[in-house]
């Protein structure tokens, strides 16, 4: 940054993500904060002070997503108070805002593309089926058309970033891996926990969560899971959504909610597998990086994982764990016994995995690229 004094101004935005989310906060702003950017993150529900370096401005809390249209006049005006250099905005719903700000400060503005909207839309329980064809089709058109009039779009896979090429020359892949961990020392001692971090639903396995379970601890009385994240019940047969808790405790799974992301890696540290159940039905799955399996990697689990490319490859290139039959709890049972029943094979899985995601899966490199991205469209490289 030598030809200017003072540091880069960032603006960072997003009307649906919380302000920790973790790509967009942990991976994204903290880093550049701490690489000597001045970085705002506008959010909805932000905090009054800064993080990590993060400077915060605040969205209006407005509940239920009918409502979230409340709050895009005030991304605009937040934005454009910021005065940033580089404006980087996450939603798609922010497509026609963000090109506005394009248009009005004449400032470097970038789209990050982190899902696959169109594959993403088509799943979407709550727009009518007959509706989702079109609107997936309409929005992947109106995603592309404005990504050619923006300044740059970060996209997560290579898969992706070659959807965006040919009409945005600058489109670069980010992808969304965990940074080297800050373990405990010592390590925790591992107990018979099979852990799911994240997100967990229909497409990502809470439809086998109930029999896989029940058939792992017919074999291992001991074994529990520990699911780390939010529930969406959407979609779930009536006979699982009628269970009771004390249903899913009798199977040994435990619901535990959300937590900070500087505690996720301690928490999956102790546990003995990393479980990746996702539905080959769901497009998004198929394509998007798993980032997940490699926060599973970063601490020495051995992975056990439905057989999609993407995952699959990864798994079986690094040699960390077992790949099986996505839909099939028994399948999925049977790998997480072989790893609870002889814990030398999962610590041999579980150190290849580790190797492998230190030197390529880690995202200290990643941050390099956006780095170099701001660092261009500001006119600092």
């Amino acid at each position: 940054m030598a030809r200017d004094s003072r540091p880069v101004r960032v603006c960072v935005l997003t009307s649906v993500h919380p302000p920790l989310d973790t790509r967009v906060f942990h991976r994204q702003a903290k880093s550049m904060a701490a690489a000597g950017f001045d970085v705002l993150l506008v959010a909805a529900g932000a905090p009054n002070h800064p993080v990590d370096g993060v400077r915060f401005a605040g969205l209006p809390q407005t509940g239920r997503r009918l409502f979230r249209p409340l709050r895009w006049p005030v991304v605009v005006y937040r934005a454009i108070r910021a005065r940033a250099d580089v404006y980087h905005f996450h939603d798609p719903e922010l497509l026609p805002f963000g090109l506005l700000l394009r248009l009005v400060t004449r400032k470097a503005v970038v789209y990050d593309s982190h899902e696959y909207l169109r594959e993403d839309i088509l799943g979407k329980h709550w727009i009518p089926a007959r509706l989702r064809k079109p609107v997936a089709f309409l929005a992947d058109r109106v995603e592309k058309w404005t990504a050619r009039r923006l300044s740059a779009v970060v996209t997560v896979t290579e898969e992706m970033q070659s959807r965006f090429l040919p009409y945005q020359r600058r489109t670069i892949t980010v992808k969304n891996l965990p940074p080297l961990p800050d373990l405990p020392e010592p390590l925790p001692e591992r107990r018979p926990i099979v852990a799911y971090a994240g997100l967990i639903n229909v497409e990502r396995g809470l439809d086998i969560l109930y029999e896989t379970a029940r058939l792992v601890r017919a074999r291992v009385p001991v074994a529990e899971f520990h699911i780390l994240g939010t529930v969406e019940w959407d979609g779930l047969p009536a006979a699982d959504k009628a269970r009771r808790p004390a249903d899913w405790e009798a199977m040994g799974v435990r619901f535990l909610g959300t937590r900070p992301q500087p505690e996720v890696a301690a928490f999956l540290a102790g546990a003995s597998v990393g479980w990746l159940p996702r539905s080959p039905h769901v497009a998004n799955n198929l394509l998007a990086w798993p980032n997940k399996l490699v926060e599973y990697m970063v601490v020495s689990l051995p992975i056990v994982a439905s057989d999609l490319p993407l995952q699959a490859r990864v798994v079986e290139e690094a040699r960390c764990g077992r790949v099986v039959e996505a839909l099939s709890p028994r399948a999925h049972a049977d790998a997480i016994c072989e790893l609870l029943q002889h814990p030398e094979v999962a610590a041999g899985l579980g150190e290849n995995g580790r190797r492998e995601a230190m030197a390529r899966y880690t995202w200290e490199g990643e941050a390099q690229k956006l780095k170099a991205l701001y660092l261009e469209l500001a006119g600092r490289a």
